[in-house]
């Protein structure tokens, strides 16, 4: 009799802390609350396939730069007790005469990129990145959107983070120009 209560205990403490999947579309509707993901989350699952649509290599110009995007999904991914699916980016930029002024398109460690998925919302996946011109603020979230008439066009934009920077590192600010553009660019999948 002992024993039968003991497993009895035991299945129950288990089945109180039981992990559970949810989808991301679920995730991004915790995020809008106050108490964000349930403790017992433990893995925000791509359930419908939203981020394959982004997958692949993208290209696209902007101002007198071109730029080139390539995601790649990743499962079940994370260092955190909730593991995502999510999209990892890389990317490079460079001038119209070919000089690089920035590339990770050769970084093979994901968690190096500096340039990962949050969440999606409705049609658009944000994603933070973390340019290597910390003290000047080149970080912030990317928002990305599949165009409605096109499954071959994809929309970018970028908010720079506004938080306080090292003006002694980036006395020019207000003049310093970010990596990425705020306005919406397009880009071509290849």
């Amino acid at each position: 009799m002992k024993k039968v209560i003991s497993i009895l205990i035991l299945i129950l403490s288990l089945s109180c802390k039981s992990q559970s999947t949810i989808s991301l579309e679920q995730a991004y509707e915790y995020s809008k609350s106050d108490d964000g993901l349930p403790e017992t989350v433990t893995y925000v699952k791509d359930v419908n396939n939203r981020l394959d649509q982004f997958v692949g290599t993208w290209k696209g110009t902007y101002g007198d730069k071109q730029y080139e995007f390539r995601f790649i999904k990743k499962l079940n991914f994370g260092s955190y007790t909730v593991k995502w699916d999510e999209l990892i980016g890389r990317f490079s930029v460079k001038s119209f005469n070919g000089t690089v002024l920035y590339s990770s398109l050769n970084e093979i460690n994901d968690e190096n990129t500096h340039f990962r998925g949050i969440n999606i919302q409705n049609k658009t996946y944000m994603l933070n990145f973390f340019g290597t011109v910390n003290y000047c603020n080149d970080s912030g979230v990317v928002f990305i959107e599949i165009s409605k008439n096109n499954p071959n066009t994809m929309y970018l934009s970028f908010d720079r983070d506004k938080e306080a920077y090292d003006p002694s590192k980036c006395p020019n600010y207000s003049e310093f120009v970010p990596l990425l553009p705020k306005d919406k660019m397009t880009l071509i999948k290849q």
